[in-house]
């Protein structure tokens, strides 16, 4: 495990921890609309797609949302935490042997097993955690992994700038009532920006990107690898 993935992976090791996180994650849900719009512009462009990854995936929320979508699809489920697999086995059960279990390494995904030639890959608050280095060479892993014309979707926070920052934290506690409760844990300070990652897809080969979805300093880049 790389350096930037075992401090990513700290605090989710921790089963007390996860459960916390889970809990209040699922009661306030800002993100349902936005994983709703990944899988839906899929769809569009690719309707057979077979195989879809989901990286760092926690309980397997943002998986779930794709297995539905795509009913005849497979999933491959890959995170670092025990607890966390204790909760997508029960969150993704009804999928039955439909998903695969990869633990692991966000930062070495071959040594996860993750397989190739793969429709997509999506991630979700997970590749903040990695400076800018970190996070263009996760984009450059995981576009190799997927077939020509594969997606590659991340729903990610980003770093505004500082007066940005200020003015969008201080207002989401109107919106988000869960905002300013998150239990600590590492984060990559200053946060990526959206040129990061826009950058990041590009280094990796993904030219067709996009921000589908915005809302505070969350954004939901999504690029198609070119046929």
């Amino acid at each position: 495990m790389t350096t930037q993935g075992q401090m990513a992976a700290e605090a989710w090791r921790k089963p007390d921890y996860t459960n916390e996180w889970v809990e209040l994650d699922d009661r306030i849900d800002l993100l349902e609309l936005p994983r709703g719009i990944a899988a839906a512009v899929v769809h569009h462009d690719r309707p057979d797609a077979s195989v879809i990854v989901d990286i760092a995936s926690g309980p397997g929320t943002f998986l779930s949302v794709f297995l539905d979508e795509f009913p005849g699809a497979t999933g491959v489920w890959q995170d670092a935490s025990d607890s966390m697999q204790a909760h997508a086995v029960e969150r993704l059960a009804r999928f039955g042997d439909r998903v695969t279990f990869k633990p692991g390494d966000m930062t070495d995904l071959a040594g996860c097993g993750i397989p190739s030639g793969v429709d997509v890959i999506v991630t979700s608050r997970a590749a903040h955690h990695l400076d800018r280095q970190g996070l263009h060479a996760f984009y450059a892993e995981a576009a190799s992994l997927l077939a020509p014309g594969g997606w590659l979707v991340n729903l990610d926070h980003v770093g505004p700038e500082d007066v940005w920052d200020k003015r969008l934290r201080a207002v989401r506690p109107r919106f988000a009532a869960n905002a300013g409760t998150e239990k600590p844990h590492h984060h990559n300070y200053p946060l990526t920006s959206v040129e990061d990652h826009l950058d990041g897809y590009r280094a990796a080969g993904v030219t067709d990107v996009e921000i589908t979805w915005r809302a505070f300093y969350t954004c939901l880049f999504m690029g198609r690898k070119g046929s």
